[in-house]
């Protein structure tokens, strides 16, 4: 709160949240998305985890942001989470303090927060290898460095992150997280199917001709399965807690867009919002919005519970973060396509924010895990 007064009313400053929001309303009108990623990187926002110690509240407010800025742009705020995520489950996980893994982990989160970087993932860390598209990466030691080749089919903020994140297959066995400069000549990004739907995204498959990587920047993992190593589900948890927050914020928005749309609407002489029926329809979106909240938060809590080497818990926050992805993005779909009943053509004005979120929205389930996986593994477990 600000010391200088209007009268006797404080002058409140305005969050960096708030004012990221503006910019990337700003953006969205002249699609230079670049800008405000340029914005994005003056503020403290992407640095969350580099700075908050607290693992439940740093899950809070890398959702609060991804929510807000997704009320705006589903595929600028779906990218952000790739960055938040990667660098939210390496910055939190419990490394032995004696441990190379910890001080590599360490440096690099001074390295992010001082030179004010973007991480990106490849997205070929997933928790099932039997995914389409999902194509090996390998990593062969050389040295004090590890040759890297193979391709993953997506990786948001392509052009845009300074470091990419992945892992890859050593190939004399065992599996590691590698760090790499985006700007390397044997790297190769390729546009994806999505074309203009995701705009803001930069969403690309990347190829790796023969990457050379410094032993410095590779941090092995603990099993050689990726089912079995728990960095590599406590990653996959984060993403899923964190994923569903940019399509609630997105259909929070279209629930704004309706309640106004009703007191607007005049049908048999009064407004739509005076209607009984109005008011239960509404209800019925904000009861699915606060009920898919509840199930992130849950989340998040799940998150903070996590020791290293406790299998039950570990499964445990792995199937709270699949609970609140898979029920989050349906219900915010289901929230967006019932809208659209109440709206009419309205809804699917050309240059409308309602038809734009109901264009991206369906994305939701797709991102992984997806629908066939979450029930592959909840049929499998019985």
């Amino acid at each position: 709160m600000s010391n200088s007064v209007l009268g006797n009313r404080p002058i409140r400053e305005k969050s960096e949240l708030e004012s990221a929001y503006e910019k990337l309303l700003e953006i969205e009108q002249s699609k230079k998305y670049p800008q405000f990623y340029t914005f994005l990187r003056t503020t403290g926002l992407p640095y969350i985890p580099c700075s908050e110690d607290d693992v439940e509240v740093l899950y809070q407010k890398c959702f609060e942001t991804l929510h807000k800025l997704g009320e705006v742009s589903i595929p600028v705020s779906v990218a952000l989470s790739m960055h938040y995520y990667v660098l939210a489950s390496i910055a939190t996980y419990p490394f032995k303090k004696t441990s190379t893994q910890y001080w590599k982990r360490e440096i690099l989160l001074n390295k992010i927060k001082k030179e004010r970087l973007f991480i990106a993932n490849t997205g070929s860390v997933r928790t099932y290898d039997d995914v389409l598209g999902n194509k090996a990466l390998i990593a062969m030691k050389e040295k004090d460095n590890y040759i890297v080749y193979g391709e993953a089919p997506f990786m948001s903020l392509a052009g845009i992150a300074d470091y990419l994140v992945f892992t890859a297959e050593l190939s004399d066995g065992g599996k590691a997280v590698f760090f790499a400069a985006s700007d390397a000549t044997q790297i190769e990004f390729t546009d994806t199917a999505f074309d203009n739907t995701m705009q803001g995204s930069y969403t690309k498959s990347v190829k790796f001709k023969n990457l050379r990587v410094p032993v410095s920047n590779v941090i092995k993992l603990d099993a050689n399965t990726k089912e079995e190593s728990e960095l590599l589900i406590y990653q996959r948890s984060w993403f899923q807690a964190l994923v569903s927050a940019p399509y609630l914020g997105a259909s929070q928005r279209v629930i704004h867009e309706v309640s106004d749309f009703a007191r607007q609407k005049i049908k048999k002489g009064k407004r739509l919002s005076e209607s009984e029926n109005f008011s239960d329809n509404l209800g019925e979106l904000i009861l699915k919005s606060k009920g898919a909240r509840q199930l992130c938060k849950q989340a998040g809590h799940s998150l903070s519970k996590f020791k290293r080497g406790d299998k039950a818990l570990l499964e445990t926050l792995f199937e709270a973060s699949v609970l609140s992805k898979y029920f989050a993005t349906h219900y915010a779909e289901e929230i967006v396509t019932q809208a659209r009943h109440i709206m009419g053509t309205q809804f699917l004005s050309p240059r409308s924010i309602t038809n734009k979120i109901y264009k991206e929205i369906v994305f939701g389930p797709l991102q992984p895990m997806t629908d066939i996986d979450i029930k592959a593994y909840f049929s499998q477990k019985l």
